[in-house]
């Protein structure tokens, strides 16, 4: 799929995530009924949720892409400084990689219950907590994307850091919901690690079942948020309330401004990630 699809759209530059995003429905939907063709077993509640909740935000997200496309701009603009610099065979082999493993390995936690069905388990709290997680991540994802291209769509674009709610406490709220999302998932496969007859306290089964979430996390705190900050700090660097509201607001996880500015600074740059590079593209103000 990454060579027929990924390849020429970002060739072409049109990508924005929507090529990757439509992977993850076959992927998990093969992995569910290969299952049950495969092993003696009936489908599980907890098999067919995880497996809706992938779809629901495959469908979704996969939507809006879509949408913000037609409407706004069809090229993918994250890539234009790399086509710029390194050619379109560079964008290629870029995004052919990470592409290529993008939904294997957010996926590994939908994988692994399908592959290691727990009968034996009906409902824990690690069900109630994972879809929890989930379900705030959707929603969370879901209303700031939205939320973002309204203002977008409306001419705001430059006032995107008063847009109020959830920005008030925190920078990237989408890209929070992301990681909520698959972290979620996550925590329901840990009943794998915790129950499973076989795998029970398993090392390797609870790495797998965590990998998604740490991988999610890295690719948004390194390339959509990163990339977001720098674009951000060259538009508006220049703007003193700009500054003051990265000063008070974390970037990923939801804090409250005034918690937040009382933090010490090792628990700001250790949890909440303000590391350097987001400062990347702010210019000394003059007076």
């Amino acid at each position: 799929m990454q060579l027929v699809i990924n390849t020429p759209s970002s060739y072409f530059r049109v990508m924005d995530n929507f090529t990757g995003l439509i992977e993850f429905i076959p992927g998990v939907i093969w992995s569910l009924f290969y299952t049950t063709w495969t092993q003696a077993e009936s489908l599980q509640f907890r098999q067919i949720i995880v497996t809706l909740c992938v779809l629901a935000w495959s469908i979704r997200l996969g939507g809006f892409l879509v949408y913000r496309m037609l409407f706004l701009c069809p090229l993918d603009t994250r890539i234009e400084d790399l086509a710029k610099k390194h050619g379109q065979l560079a964008v290629v082999g870029f995004w052919f990689g990470p592409h290529a493993f993008w939904s294997v390995i957010c996926c590994l936690p939908v994988a692994l219950l399908h592959a290691f069905p727990i009968s034996n388990v009906k409902f824990s709290i690690l069900d109630l907590l994972g879809l929890a997680f989930w379900l705030c991540g959707f929603i969370m994802e879901g209303f700031a994307d939205g939320k973002k291209l309204k203002a977008k769509l409306v001419g705001k674009k430059e006032k995107y850091y008063h847009l109020g709610s959830m920005w008030n406490y925190c920078r990237n709220p989408n890209h929070c919901g992301e990681v909520f999302c698959w972290l979620g998932l996550s925590i329901v496969a840990l009943n794998l690690f915790c129950y499973h007859p076989l795998y029970r306290y398993n090392f390797w089964m609870l790495i797998l079942s965590q990998f998604s979430p740490l991988f999610t996390l890295f690719a948004m705190l390194c390339e959509a948020s990163l990339s977001s900050e720098i674009s951000n700090n060259k538009r508006y660097g220049n703007q003193i309330d700009y500054r003051q509201y990265r000063k008070r607001t974390s970037i990923l996880w939801p804090t409250h401004p005034e918690l937040y500015i009382r933090l010490p600074r090792w628990m700001r740059k250790t949890i909440f990630f303000e590391w350097n590079m987001y400062n990347k593209g702010l210019k000394q103000m003059t007076n």
